[in-house]
């Protein structure tokens, strides 16, 4: 769960940047898009969805070792 937590705040970030970006022209707007690139590839997988579907509730790795009667 912290790395899904993790993840959607970091993609809110990009999200944030990519917004303010966009009142940017010229050199800095240029600089700045190669900047956020270098980043999210350093970063790597950002998609909270990738991090929450493996995860496995506690209901579901309680397994019972015999059946109630």
């Amino acid at each position: 769960m912290a790395d899904w937590t993790r993840a959607l705040s970091v993609e809110m970030f990009f999200v944030e940047a990519e917004k303010r970006m966009q009142m940017t022209d010229g050199e800095r707007r240029v600089h700045l898009e190669s900047r956020l690139r270098l980043a999210r590839s350093m970063l790597g997988e950002l998609d909270p969805l990738s991090f929450i579907e493996p995860w496995v509730s506690p209901e579901e790795r309680y397994q019972r070792k015999f059946m109630d009667e």
